[in-house]
């Protein structure tokens, strides 16, 4: 995985990075999603500083974000509880075959 320059426009500011070259466009994209959350925040809330905006804006991202890992985990946790039922399942019918 090579690196490759990448400019962004971020919040009417270019920002250069190196990233591999099939991350560019997630960075792009996450890049118009900061505007846009920056752009709606300051006329939802009338808040012109953006240090400020930018601090509720990570804090809304940073929320979404442990939102999303406990669905994650609380999914991936009923996967393996059905996993293990299925198991048991398997187990229970082969028993009975060997059996008859």
């Amino acid at each position: 995985m090579s690196s490759k320059s990448i400019e962004l426009p971020v919040l009417g500011q270019v920002l250069r990075l190196n990233c591999p070259e099939e991350q560019h466009e997630a960075l792009k994209q996450a890049a118009r999603e900061l505007d846009l959350r920056v752009s709606e925040m300051k006329e939802r809330t009338g808040i012109l500083q953006l240090e400020r905006v930018l601090s509720i804006v990570a804090l809304n991202l940073s929320y979404e974000l442990l939102q999303a890992q406990q669905k994650t985990t609380s999914i991936e946790a009923l996967l393996q509880h059905r996993i293990q039922q299925l198991d048991h399942s398997l187990e229970s019918i082969l028993t009975q075959k060997v059996n008859n």
